[in-house]
């Protein structure tokens, strides 16, 4: 993982950012354009130096964007921060956003005074919720909430882990 640069907007869109089977879990629109994808990119790189946590998925050996992980999120007067991803398709099933998640709960509990970081997953994205269950996220519960992009009304099961939990990461 590394930070985003301007010249990742092109293949973010390609690679996710443009895929609707990618962001139908997204709380953000399917970008119709790279112009979109440069936009936000840039929003992020503006607020690294204020301590945002935006990070671009790599492979290992290879410099291509194949998803994303932020802190979406900052709770400091209550101790936690909520934490959001995506990734391409065609890295899905294979560990990639197991292994992402895992270093990015490392990074905030090894630079940050959180006591524990929050995900959240709509309860019809299963594999979400089972990569949060791998890097030893638990249960918090079920909450109804509007879609943000559509308004309807969907179920998000919501996960946490603590700093003593990492300790016992798999």
């Amino acid at each position: 993982m590394r930070m985003f640069r301007e010249s990742d907007a092109l293949p973010a869109y390609r690679n996710w950012m443009s895929d609707p089977d990618v962001t139908h879990f997204t709380s953000w629109e399917t970008h119709r354009s790279p112009e979109e994808s440069l936009a936000i990119i840039r929003t992020w790189i503006a607020e690294y130096p204020l301590g945002s946590i935006d990070w671009c998925i790599t492979l290992r050996g290879s410099d291509e964007p194949i998803g994303g992980i932020s802190v979406v999120q900052h709770h400091p007067e209550k101790g936690y921060c909520e934490i959001g991803y995506v990734l391409s398709q065609r890295y899905w099933d294979r560990g990639y956003m197991t292994e992402a998640l895992k270093a990015a709960v490392n990074f905030i509990f090894d630079h940050t005074d959180y006591e524990w970081i929050q995900a959240r997953h709509d309860t019809e994205n299963v594999a979400s919720g089972r990569c949060m269950e791998k890097c030893n996220f638990r249960e918090l519960g079920f909450r109804d909430l509007p879609d943000p992009k559509t308004g309807r009304i969907r179920t998000y099961r919501f996960m946490g882990i603590t700093r003593r939990d990492v300790f016992i990461m798999p």
